[in-house]
């Protein structure tokens, strides 16, 4: 009993320390943009938050979707081989490719994309720095989650959104804050991360560079079908823009993001339980006692927490948008109405790691599609209604069906093969 006290313990600190370390990062990102929100006026603020839009949709296509089949086998062949070469050389390829479909997209649709964002040439170009910034730091913290450092992990997005913050500051203090110098600052923050922990890097896990044929053919099937539900998320996450740039001045769309902006830092907070568990649920995933002991005894503890922080935002929304001003004012409403898909969010989080180990990731991204679809039309009937509260309720609405399924699909199908 005292030695499984003392595990209880030991496991604990570890996911709050992991989560300290990525809250705080998170937060530090977080902030950022809303000093910025500070300092531009609702349009100006709209234009950024398009622009980003465009960052993070290669972001999320290109370089997101490959974490998670990094992480599961990365972690898979280390506990093989003592190794990650094969698995590394496979996200070298895809980060290259990445900066390459990103370079040609903007060149093809770059009217298109000045026109959607109200931005110019040269701010575009900028665009593509923080694009190279996100997608580097990005692939800093994939590679110490596939080599089981986790902290370090943490630590590396600590060090980006302290980096990112104390820049944006230095931005607003000395005058020189615009859509470029805002969208430099990435570039900038990854090079100080990657300087800070380049020495620290196992390069004898790394090297030497390894393309097998069946590792890359696994790692590529499952990322195309996350790409696929990553894209989807990702039009979930910044697709209310494209519906409200059709209905609504830009003004408006920048009162929304910045509601929004606060609503998906917590989403993101969430997602830290899901990256934390995925190397312990892959590894035992068969081990029904420690799947029992995830599901019905860690998520109850750290849902319930999860709760009560996001009551207490709830609560303090207003006073939090008195930093703001009053051209700001009617984002409050926008982050309420989201903080509901914030808390099923968190309960779904639980389910992401071992849908990802027992790879069932097409029913994942059939869901997610579905979701995107079910939000799309009801933004296309609410926000002509309701404005920007009509992409907020969307939003929940879509977020609340998905999880119903993912519960009901875990019930009929997974706790069988879990044997719990």
């Amino acid at each position: 009993m005292l030695q499984k006290i003392k595990q209880e313990l030991k496991e604990g600190r570890g996911l709050l320390t992991f989560t300290s370390l990525q809250a705080t990062g998170q937060a530090l990102g977080l902030i950022a943009p809303l000093v910025v929100a500070k300092f531009f006026l609702p349009e100006l603020f709209g234009s950024y938050s398009l622009a980003k839009m465009v960052v993070f949709f290669f972001t999320t296509l290109l370089i997101a979707s490959a974490q998670t089949p990094f992480v599961v086998f990365a972690n898979q062949e280390r506990a093989k081989t003592g190794k990650i070469n094969k698995s590394f050389s496979v996200q070298c390829i895809f980060l290259i490719l990445s900066l390459i479909a990103f370079l040609l997209i903007n060149l093809v649709f770059s009217k298109a994309i000045m026109k959607f964002a109200q931005i110019s040439r040269t701010d575009l170009l900028f665009v593509f720095l923080a694009f190279i910034g996100i997608a580097a730091k990005t692939f800093l913290n994939n590679l110490f989650m596939g080599m089981g450092q986790r902290i370090k992990s943490s630590l590396a997005g600590l060090v980006f959104g302290g980096a990112t913050l104390c820049l944006v500051l230095a931005l607003c203090l000395t005058g020189k804050i615009n859509l470029r110098t805002v969208f430099l600052i990435y570039l900038i923050s990854a090079i100080i991360t990657l300087v800070v922990f380049i020495r620290t890097i196992d390069f004898k896990q790394l090297l030497p560079f390894r393309i097998d044929k069946e590792h890359f053919k696994g790692m590529f099937d499952f990322t195309k079908w996350l790409m696929l539900g990553a894209t989807a998320v990702y039009f979930i996450n910044w697709g209310d823009n494209l519906v409200l740039r059709m209905f609504v001045p830009m003004a408006d769309i920048g009162r929304y993001n910045l509601g929004y902006q606060i609503f998906k830092g917590v989403v993101m907070l969430t997602f830290i339980i899901g990256v934390y568990f995925l190397p312990f649920v892959s590894e035992h995933i068969e081990d029904s006692a420690k799947m029992k002991n995830y599901l019905f005894n860690k998520r109850p503890k750290i849902f319930l927490l999860g709760l009560v922080a996001v009551i207490l935002l709830f609560v303090a929304a207003p006073y939090i948008f008195r930093f703001f001003g009053e051209a700001y004012r009617d984002s409050i409403a926008v982050l309420r109405i989201l903080l509901f898909a914030s808390i099923v969010t968190l309960y779904n989080s639980f389910y992401g790691a071992i849908f990802n180990a027992l790879k069932q990731y097409k029913f994942m991204q059939i869901t997610v599609i579905l979701q995107l679809l079910l939000n799309v039309a009801l933004n296309l009937i609410l926000i002509p209604r309701m404005g920007m509260c009509g992409a907020a309720v969307a939003t929940v609405v879509a977020y609340f069906c998905r999880a119903v399924a993912i519960e009901a699909y875990f019930r009929v199908k997974l706790k069988r093969l879990l044997k719990i």
